[in-house]
């Protein structure tokens, strides 16, 4: 009987996370599906607010983060980011992972604006620099040295503390 039940509650815990992925991921699009129309009726303009309120949101997630996980080094940050995409079922391969810095290569665009630009990109990834530096308790660096989001096969980033 104790068996049953342990079954049962794993199987809930599952159906539970399951039901999270899929809530993140829909989060990650609806943001991604809000910048690319602003941008795409406002164009550059857009660029500084979509920056201003990604970098906001980052933070409040950097704080969520800190709180669910222990972060001291960008280490601890890959090994989040590859249980992220994992669970959202995004491909992410790690090209280096080291205490400073954190470069990797996604297939697909986690908040989907393949087809804009590099400057959108990087405006939606203010809210990954400011989770990232929250996490981390200081400054980071973010390169986004190909995107989807411009016509790449694939998006490489690498991050770096200051």
């Amino acid at each position: 009987m104790a068996q049953q039940q342990l079954q049962a509650q794993k199987e809930q815990l599952q159906q539970q996370l399951q039901a999270a992925a899929a809530m993140v991921k829909l989060s990650m699009m609806g943001m991604g599906a809000l910048g690319k129309a602003f941008y795409k009726k406002c164009g550059e303009a857009a660029l500084p607010i979509i920056d201003e309120v990604m970098s906001g949101g980052g933070v409040e997630e950097g704080k969520l983060m800190k709180q669910m996980h222990p972060v001291k080094s960008m280490k601890d940050v890959g090994e989040i980011y590859k249980s992220m995409a994992a669970m959202t079922g995004m491909n992410m391969e790690v090209l280096k992972q080291t205490d400073d810095t954190l470069h990797f290569k996604m297939s697909q665009c986690p908040v989907g604006i393949e087809g804009t630009s590099k400057e959108l990109c990087e405006a939606m990834m203010a809210t990954d620099k400011n989770a990232v530096s929250t996490l981390l308790g200081k400054g980071i660096s973010v390169q986004v040295l190909k995107t989807v989001a411009a016509g790449d096969k694939m998006c490489e980033v690498i991050f770096s503390t200051k």
